[in-house]
Order: structure tokens, then C-alpha cells, then sequence
């Protein structure tokens, strides 16, 4: 796990929590901790841009206090750098942007390559680091432009509690779009909301129509009683 080598661009020398020690320091360290592929650890599949660890353990490799260690997670929590999971097997951490942190695609492999292919593939490459992604977990994400699409007819909360819903889901793996199947979800959720809203509508219009005939026929009695 010690091999190897991890990219920091000089961007992050503007990231808000840049200037936060303990949250710079903890996320630096889930960087390097994070697989860089898939793999299995005591029955639970961590993918890529995950690790599993503990509060205690985090505490004991940074050097902070568990305190600090749980604040540090929440502030990148609350700007969606992280998500967490917890369970009886331990805690997994995804590191939500780690695509865009390390992955590089289309590496030249070939050193015998022409300088023109290298510079082909250098392009692609930097045309791939400028997609700026919303939201990931195991095989499907949603960009920041397709959050802005849903962001036109739903809130940031009901796009957010949908993805945890998809995230959740066991079967996710057959869902190939995270934006079309997100659409889809938020379109139930607002039909279902509706017809309960118009069911409610109607129950309430009863309730009324039912006083009113009960106060009509009050006043009924009381004329006959005072005749």
C-alpha cells in the first residue's frame, strides 16, 4: 500500500478547507490510503477511490484526536468531497472526486510512440480533467452539468436524498445512466407526491362539505325546537 506515488494539482492550493490543517492533513492521507483499483477486504468490495478504516485508526495514523478526526470527515462532508458508510465490518470512506484527483486516461504505454500521438493523448486527457463531477459511486456519476438539468425542476435536497436512495439500491450495478436514472426517480417521487397532495385535497373538501351539513342540520333542530 506504501508504493507508488498520488497526483496533487496546484488547484488545490485554492481549495476552501486548503487553509484548515486538520482537514487538509486527514484528506491528504484518505488520498493516499485510497485503492487505486477494486478489491475485496474480509468480505466487503471496496472499489476504487475508497478505504476502509476507523475513527480510532485515522486518529492513530494522522496523529489528530478522534475529535478532530470526526470534524475534519464532517467539513468534507458538507462539501461533498467524501461520503461515508459505515457498518459492523467497519467504515468505508469514498473519496468522491477521486477520478478526477488521479485517474488518467489513455496512458501511453508505448515508448516508441511519435511525439504527435503523445501530444494527441495529452489533449484527451486534459479535455477528460475538465469534466467536473457532482457525484460518483461504483460504476456511475453524475456531472456537474447534469446536476444543473435536475436542479431546474427539483431542489439540491430531493436530487441528494435520490442519489443516496440509487447509491443504496443493491441492484444499481444494471443501471447504466445516473442522470437519466436519477430523472426517472425524482419523476415518481414528484407524481406520487401529487396524487397524495390531491388525495388529501379531496379528503379535506369531504370533511368540510361533511361540517357543513352537520351545522345545516343543527340549525335545523334548533328552529324546530324553538317553534
Amino acid at each position: 500500500m506504501n508504493n507508488g506515488w498520488i497526483k496533487i494539482h496546484r488547484k488545490l492550493l485554492e481549495w476552501e478547507w486548503y487553509d484548515e490543517p486538520n482537514t487538509f492533513r486527514l484528506f491528504i492521507h484518505l488520498l493516499l490510503k485510497a485503492n487505486h483499483k477494486p478489491k475485496n477486504y474480509r468480505g466487503v468490495n471496496i472499489e476504487t477511490g475508497e478505504v476502509m478504516t476507523g475513527f480510532s485508526l485515522l486518529a492513530e495514523q494522522t496523529g489528530l484526536t478522534v475529535q478532530k478526526v470526526r470534524t475534519a470527515l464532517n467539513n468534507l462532508k458538507s462539501t461533498n468531497e467524501i461520503t461515508i458508510k459505515s457498518s459492523n465490518k467497519g467504515t468505508v470512506i469514498q473519496i468522491v472526486k477521486y477520478v478526477d484527483y488521479q485517474v488518467v486516461t489513455n496512458k501511453i504505454t508505448n515508448k516508441q510512440q511519435t511525439d504527435n500521438k503523445q501530444v494527441t493523448t495529452n489533449k484527451n486527457v486534459n479535455k477528460e480533467k475538465n469534466v467536473i463531477y457532482y457525484r460518483q459511486f461504483n460504476h456511475l456519476s453524475l456531472t456537474d452539468a447534469e446536476f444543473n438539468k435536475l436542479n431546474i425542476e427539483y431542489t439540491k435536497e430531493q436530487i441528494d436524498d435520490v442519489l443516496d436512495r440509487i447509491e443504496n439500491f443493491k441492484k444499481n450495478t444494471n443501471y447504466k445512466s445516473l442522470y437519466l436514472t436519477s430523472k426517472n426517480w425524482l419523476k415518481k417521487d414528484n407524481n406520487f407526491n401529487n396524487n397524495k397532495d390531491d388525495k388529501q385535497s379531496r379528503l379535506d373538501e369531504q370533511r368540510q362539505i361533511a361540517m357543513q351539513l352537520s351545522e345545516q342540520q343543527q340549525a335545523k333542530r334548533l328552529n324546530r325546537s324553538n317553534n
